[in-house]
């Protein structure tokens, strides 16, 4: 379905996710064109977006990528009866089959956590003691934002520090938000040696956000030709692990992911689609409706970030997010809120904050962040489960 969209207009380098936001194709048009992701307060924060898996059948002997497609066969699922039970062969980390996210002892996860700027976090990008504080709620995972200027040696703490806490780490790109032309310099940097051995190191419990809402009007030709040499030249790097691809138009096109998406699953099955839900219709039965298409179409789609509204002319534009909750569950969809707010957003602050947090800890949980973490029937703390293998270390 086509949607109305809004944009962020900054490109300043200091200000990834661009402050100011025009409103374009607010009557539907398929044209209109992507939201911008909401700034730190430091001029230089930004968003990100989350990963999770949808519904789907089992995984069958070979359904993993095929040699063509440039992905590792390490990474695809093993014969077995995957999302419907049964025994299912350990694997070397995550895998997607079908519309599901499985962790490497064949268990179906669905994704539910936050987002975090924590490049950005005043204390230093470790993570702590952030981690611990998101933690609190039972999420299972937490999208942890990145720059290709930051070492390998700080992505390797910051992931080992998200998983010292039972959190899944998907590690996202910040650099070329809104920029497609730079989606090519993200790989460089994921492909860099010294990343690649980060990756393997924690391949068993990692996944990989390619870039954050790379592009802003992108041609459908032209994003599926972009995406496939991506995730070709990541694979044979010997990168094995899902990797996460988000929606055009600053992450919000889900026109694209359905119409696209099943050319790049075919490419590579081993890909989670991520749509971030900043639409200026965020009533509910937008929400549904879009929801329950992409179900049908059998995408391995996730909500990467959401909040209580738009980032365009705030809270005129407000995000019904209790009907995500609830439909999430019905159909299994994994999803990520933005943000935790340890570095506070920019945008909106005025206006219904985008931040969960005051101060970024569990206690500081408010308003609509305080429901989608605890206390709605459907929230991180009542619906969020975490694999065996992430609780322990090992299978059952």
């Amino acid at each position: 379905m086509a949607l109305g969209f809004t944009v962020g207009c900054g490109d300043d380098s200091d200000d990834p996710q661009g402050a100011a936001q025009d409103a374009t194709g607010a009557g539907g048009g398929a044209s209109g064109t992507g939201g911008g992701a909401t700034g730190a307060t430091s001029g230089s924060g930004g968003d990100a977006s989350g990963s999770a898996a949808t519904s789907g059948s089992g995984a069958t002997s070979g359904s993993g990528a095929t040699s063509g497609s440039g992905a590792a066969t390490s990474s695809s699922a093993a014969s077995g009866t995957g999302a419907g039970g049964g025994e299912v062969e350990e694997t070397t980390g995550f895998s997607v089959r079908g519309r599901f996210l499985h962790d490497r002892c064949g268990e179906k996860v669905l994704l539910r956590g936050v987002n975090e700027m924590v490049v950005w976090l005043a204390s230093g990008t470790d993570g702590l003691p952030e981690f611990q504080e998101i933690a609190k709620t039972g999420a299972n995972t937490v999208r942890i934002v990145w720059l290709t200027e930051k070492s390998a040696a700080g992505l390797d703490e910051a992931i080992t520090n998200a998983l010292s806490q039972k959190l899944i780490p998907i590690v996202e790109l910040h650099d070329a938000t809104g920029k497609w032309e730079l989606l090519p310099s993200l790989v460089d940097y994921w492909t860099k040696p010294e990343v690649v051995a980060v990756i393997k190191k924690h391949e068993q419990n990692l996944l990989v956000n390619i870039g954050n809402e790379v592009g802003d009007v992108v041609d459908n030709a032209a994003w599926e030709a972009g995406y496939k040499q991506a995730i070709t030249r990541m694979r044979d790097a010997g990168i094995t692990v899902p990797l996460v691809i988000d929606a055009s138009k600053w992450g919000q096109n889900i026109d694209q992911l359905q119409a696209v998406g099943p050319a790049l699953v075919a490419h590579d099955p081993n890909i989670l689609l991520s749509v971030h839900m900043w639409w200026t219709d965020g009533s509910g039965a937008t929400i549904t409706r879009e929801l329950q298409e992409s179900v049908a179409l059998n995408l391995p789609l996730m909500v990467g970030e959401f909040a209580q509204h738009a980032v365009y002319e705030c809270s005129q534009h407000p995000f019904d997010y209790k009907t995500l909750l609830a439909r999430s569950v019905e159909l299994e969809v994994g999803w990520l809120a933005w943000s935790w707010g340890a570095v506070e957003n920019g945008d909106c602050q005025d206006d219904g904050p985008f931040d969960m947090t005051t101060d970024g800890t569990f206690a500081g949980l408010t308003g609509w962040g305080r429901e989608v973490a605890v206390t709605d029937p459907n929230s991180i703390q009542n619906t969020s489960v975490r694999p065996h293998s992430i609780e322990t270390g090992s299978c059952r």
